[in-house]
């Protein structure tokens, strides 16, 4: 089957990844103006493969989280395949580090990140099922996003799309009971994980074997490999995650992320909520009490609204493990904003802390508005770096560096900022111009390419589609001749 596909709606461009169940393309959503992700299921007769394809879609729609990926739509393609529209995430997959030990504090902070969608995940009643490393992208500010939920289970239907005593998932990162086809909670996802932080600190799965049945024979009966080399912190909580029984490990991804808080010095103070305080005295009898406070009315009065007061107070100032952590993260944040350092370096970034406290407190405003700002500063960035390769003719090259690559970064932020549509209008003026001049001095090739790239941003320009239909012909039959002379 050809690798071209139409979709009305949305420009695709070319294929970027391929598997055995779904093939993935870049596409520009046009009515936004966004570079998507398009993820077509492969066409082979399966009606599980459909459902369970659908199924995804939903899943991952009805969850909302910074480390979740996000679908945009779901429908058919014209000869019936089914397609989900995702966000587009150009820093690759956790594989990129596949052969590279990377340090301890590095390795817990991705760990940490993925344990936070799956704990959003896991309260929704979802356990994913394929957590590995082609499965962890990377997002532009290098936090990372879990994605592709296509055998996702959700444990409040009462459906199973795979049968019974069958192993789903990839075996080198499969827990034993996964292997095994045996019924699967969100434990197994925490096994994963666990393989997949093991691989990050010594760079190679020592799971994975020579064939499939060596792989499952690791998984299932050998030990825990030996963990002697990594600090005694991390054997311990590799040891907890890869458990061969699952009662032995983290029963949540919560009580993983609060493992791993520990190892990165986020551990509760001691001054914690939770220590015991002295009971306060209790006055002999209710007559003694109304006996002193008659005799001591005035300074009756002053207790008596010292202690309505303090709880009060106490209500009103205290603050709890969490609010600390959110004060503490809202100041790193502020400070990297203030330092324009936005969206880098990696894990440490305006953007990452306040999405890490988003992970504590959806709804707080400070993160809200800063995000907003991040937002802000981004666009305008984009925007005067657009325009200066504008005015170097860097239209769309080099790659990741031209005018038109930055006017869409700004648009994939403001959808209708009027500064981005209209600097992309010039470019498509610009690329007239040049097929244009191309045409006039009979380089059809080059004025056909011109074209192409003008009609890309804006389909519907008559201008470069009488152009390009005029001169299409002429460029064929230079073609025939050439053929014809070095036949």
């Amino acid at each position: 089957m050809s690798e071209t596909i139409t979709i009305p709606g949305y420009t695709v461009h070319h294929i970027i990844g391929k598997g055995g169940m779904a093939s993935v393309y870049l596409a520009t959503q046009e009515s936004l103006n966004r570079q998507v992700a398009i993820k077509v299921l492969a066409d082979f007769g399966d009606p599980n493969a459909e459902e369970r394809f659908f199924t995804e879609a939903r899943t991952v729609a009805a969850l909302n989280h910074p480390y979740i990926i996000t679908v945009y739509d779901v429908a058919h393609l014209e000869d019936g395949r089914p397609y989900l529209s995702m966000e587009y995430l150009p820093g690759g997959d956790l594989d990129r580090l596949k052969g590279k030990a990377v340090g301890v504090r590095y390795a817990l902070e991705l760990i940490r990140q993925v344990a936070l969608g799956l704990d959003c995940v896991h309260k929704k009643g979802v356990i994913h099922r394929d957590i590995k490393p082609a499965n962890i992208l990377f997002r532009e500010d290098n936090s990372v996003t879990l994605s592709d939920f296509g055998i996702a289970k959700d444990l409040s239907v009462n459906t199973e799309l795979t049968q019974a005593g069958i192993s789903v998932g990839s075996p080198s990162y499969s827990s034993p009971e996964q292997i095994y086809g045996q019924q699967l909670d969100q434990r197994s996802d925490i096994y994963s994980l666990g393989v997949i932080l093991l691989e990050l600190l010594l760079g190679s799965n020592p799971y994975k074997g020579e064939n499939y049945a060596a792989t499952v024979v690791n998984h299932t009966e050998r030990p825990i490999t030996d963990l002697t080399m990594l600090q005694p912190s991390c054997q311990a909580l590799l040891s907890k995650m890869l458990a061969k029984q699952p009662e032995q490990r983290h029963q949540t991804a919560a009580d993983l992320i609060s493992d791993i808080d520990a190892l990165l010095g986020m551990a509760p103070s001691d001054d914690d909520q939770t220590t015991l305080r002295s009971a306060p005295r209790r006055l002999k009898t209710t007559s003694d009490h109304l006996q002193w406070l008659k005799k001591h009315q005035r300074l009756g009065l002053i207790l008596l609204s010292l202690l309505i007061a303090i709880p009060v107070l106490f209500k009103a100032t205290y603050k709890s493990e969490t609010d600390r952590k959110i004060d503490a993260l809202l100041e790193q944040a502020e400070t990297h904003l203030a330092d324009n350092q936005l969206i880098k370096p990696e894990f440490d970034n305006a953007r990452y802390f306040y999405n890490q406290i988003l992970a504590l407190e959806a709804e707080n405003e400070g993160a809200l508005d800063g995000l907003e700002d991040i937002d802000a500063q981004l666009v305008e960035r984009y925007l005067r770096r657009a325009v200066e390769r504008f005015e170097e003719t860097q239209l769309n090259r080099p790659k990741g560096d031209n005018a038109i690559y930055y006017y869409r970064q700004a648009l994939s932020i403001e959808p209708e900022n009027e500064a981005a549509l209209t600097g992309l209008q010039r470019v498509v003026t610009e690329y007239v111009a040049l097929a244009k001049k191309s045409f006039n001095r009979k380089d059809y090739g080059m004025g056909l390419r011109h074209a192409r790239i003008g009609l890309e941003l804006a389909p519907d320009n008559q201008e470069l589609l009488e152009l390009n239909e005029k001169y299409k012909h002429k460029s064929n039959a230079l073609k025939r001749f050439i053929n014809k002379v070095f036949n």
